[in-house]
């Protein structure tokens, strides 16, 4: 299927393929190019426009990056998901539709300022984060917050040295090919793992089997409220993958004896603002 698509009017198109792109919109920024996740959208085809590549039209994870990022809304989406439109800007004291609108914002980003977030900043948001809900009260949440974008890296490069090992290694694992395409890219000169984040924020608990839960759900929040500081977040699978068998990264953590990283995300003031909200699929709701 053809992805770049040129337009007789906003929705109507010659072809139809994953994502279009209005040539009367699109002002060829590249902002498309450098959010997409895995790298799908290239900077020049058809007359200077980005395109995707036929052959990467099923790769797409519809995730909407481009849309959101886009700040013309050149980017338009043709699978079919359900639209959520800004309706008006969030304000302090928010109403039902104004804090839909600010949840449905809620981005995982991965492009990030070379700007440091003050020890202050972050405080104040694990101060709204120690609210999460937590099982019978117990609030098992411990958190380890790297600061040091220096030390950010060298964890990012252990990770990597966890993935040269275990794709050395005999074991199969349906990630072996992408882990083998970071590697590559990190060799590069790129930060598949931590994608430039000056900042991590690792929660840690007793290795209980009960506490998972509660470090997921205050890492929800953590994301959820960090927007509304000026900071974006995103998930840092790979890390909380090595963490839980690569010794030379559980070291380099140093958490407290019987602790594990129950899962970690990068943290950071985004390179660039959301414009707009991609669609989802519909709640899949079953009433009794």
């Amino acid at each position: 299927m053809v992805i770049v698509l040129i337009y007789n009017k906003w929705n109507v198109f010659d072809k139809m393929a994953t994502i279009s792109f209005n040539p009367q919109l699109c002002t060829r920024c590249g902002i498309c190019t450098k959010v997409c996740p895995v790298g799908l959208i290239l900077p020049e085809g058809e007359d200077g426009m980005p395109f995707m590549p036929d052959a990467m039209d099923d790769s797409c994870m519809k995730c909407g990056a481009c849309e959101s990022f886009c700040p013309t809304g050149a980017i338009s989406p043709i699978f079919c998901t359900t639209h959520s439109l800004v309706s008006a800007p969030i304000i302090q004291d928010i109403d039902p539709d104004k804090l839909g609108s600010y949840m449905r914002m809620r981005r995982s980003i991965r492009n990030y300022k070379d700007e440091l977030v003050d020890k202050k900043t972050i405080e104040n948001i694990l101060g709204i984060v120690r609210y999460a809900p937590s099982g019978i009260n117990k609030q098992p949440v411990h958190w380890l917050v790297i600061h040091d974008p220096v030390e950010v890296r060298k964890i990012a490069s252990l990770v990597i040295d966890w993935m040269r090992e275990f794709s050395e290694s005999e074991q199969e694992h349906p990630m072996k090919p992408v882990m083998l395409s970071m590697i590559s890219a990190y060799e590069m000169g790129a930060d598949p793992i931590c994608r430039g984040a000056p900042h991590l924020a690792i929660a840690h608990s007793l290795d209980d089997g009960m506490s998972y839960t509660d470090c997921i759900i205050a890492l929800s929040w953590f994301e959820l409220a960090a927007p509304a500081f000026g900071i974006g977040a995103c998930w840092a699978g790979f890390l909380k993958v090595a963490a839980t068998s690569y010794q030379p990264l559980v070291d380099e953590l140093g958490l407290p004896e019987g602790h594990i990283m129950q899962h970690a995300m990068m943290f950071g003031y985004p390179e660039y603002k959301i414009h707009n909200i991609p669609g989802r699929e519909s709640a899949r709701t079953t009433w009794k």
